[in-house]
């Protein structure tokens, strides 16, 4: 199938039942914080990413591919998908080799800071064996999240890892391959990542992952320094990424493209009555810029909708159940107004 022919966008990789805690503060090791407020929802790239788009555009073609328990919890996945007509599961297999994947998530009710507790489940299995790319007529595919997926972050002797032989395979087709990742404390960032970004053409990441796989500092004594977000980016771009790098963080985003453009967009200035709960928050930033990219948007424009479904999603509890049409997206830039900085 030639690129032009193409329509809608894939989201493959980890899903996740999130079952969502709110607390006053996180406690320390022996002692107790209570749970204010509880909720199920749907969790994992491959459910934010594709909910969130979902919700932006109902006429969107949209590819949900992953691997699911033959269990309850698979059972509400895939439900949670098909409440939205433009949502095609035929790439959402099911296994009884493992469970689906489960996190609870403990969330901060003041800052809306997440800690989580996870159970991989079917998602360390998930393979480029388990999609036809044949049977994806896709104009993008994202994948994600790298570090979380056991059979994709192996390593492969030609491509470095199984990971980025797929992501090669897929961008072979005509398709456009976006990635983003996991927010883990360890030294794999450096093994797993780089071989990834060869082929990859969007890089849409946190100011945690994007420091890791720099090795640039971005925070220091936890405040944001701008400064070192263009190092960083041109970094990224280095290890091979075709297109552009996106870094993320609660004081904005920022965009450094192959042809220079540059841009650092605070986020919007929300009450602190209007934040619910953190979870998916990032996924819906790069579900935005996912969307900005399909349309066509300028990187202005599309880095702006990216921050304000972000802060959208903060409104509730769930991991997309705050995000609206792209219009009403758009429409908190009337509702608040953005912050004079990010530093």
């Amino acid at each position: 199938m030639i690129a032009d022919q193409r329509t809608g966008i894939a989201c493959g990789g980890n899903w996740v039942v999130d079952l969502v805690k709110v607390i006053g503060h996180y406690p320390q090791e022996n002692s107790i914080a209570y749970i204010t407020e509880e909720s199920r929802g749907g969790g994992g790239l491959g459910h934010n990413v594709t909910i969130s788009l979902a919700r932006f555009d109902s006429t969107l073609p949209l590819h949900a591919l992953g691997i699911l328990g033959n269990d309850s919890y698979g059972d509400y996945l895939v439900a949670e998908c098909r409440r939205f007509p433009n949502v095609n599961v035929d790439q959402l297999r099911r296994t009884d080799r493992d469970a689906t994947a489960y996190t609870d998530v403990f969330s901060v009710k003041a800052s809306g800071r997440r800690t989580f507790f996870h159970y991989p489940g079917t998602n360390r299995i998930f393979a480029a064996e388990h999609i036809d790319l044949d049977r994806l007529p896709v104009r993008m595919f994202h994948l994600g999240y790298l570090l979380l997926l056991d059979a994709l972050d192996l390593p492969d002797a030609e491509y470095g890892t199984a990971g980025a032989r797929f992501l090669a395979q897929i961008q072979g087709c005509g398709i456009r391959t976006s990635i983003d990742l996991v927010s883990e404390d360890s030294d794999r960032f450096p093994k797993i990542v780089p071989p990834a970004l060869k082929y990859t053409d969007y890089c849409i990441i946190n100011d945690w992952e994007a420091e890791k796989l720099a090795g640039i500092p971005l925070r220091k004594g936890g405040k944001l320094h701008p400064s070192s977000l263009p190092q960083i980016g041109a970094k990224i771009l280095d290890f091979g990424v075709r297109d552009l790098v996106v870094i993320h963080f609660p004081e904005g985003g920022y965009l450094l493209a192959k042809d220079g453009t540059e841009i650092l967009q605070p986020s919007l200035k929300l009450p602190d009555d209007y934040i619910v709960g953190g979870a998916g928050a990032g996924d819906s930033f790069c579900a935005g810029i996912l969307y900005g990219l399909y349309q066509g948007w300028s990187h202005d424009k599309t880095l702006r909708f990216a921050n304000c479904a972000g802060a959208m999603n903060l409104s509730d509890l769930t991991t997309t159940g705050g995000i609206q049409s792209w219009q009403e997206v758009f429409r908190m830039e009337e509702r608040f107004p953005y912050r004079t900085s990010v530093a």
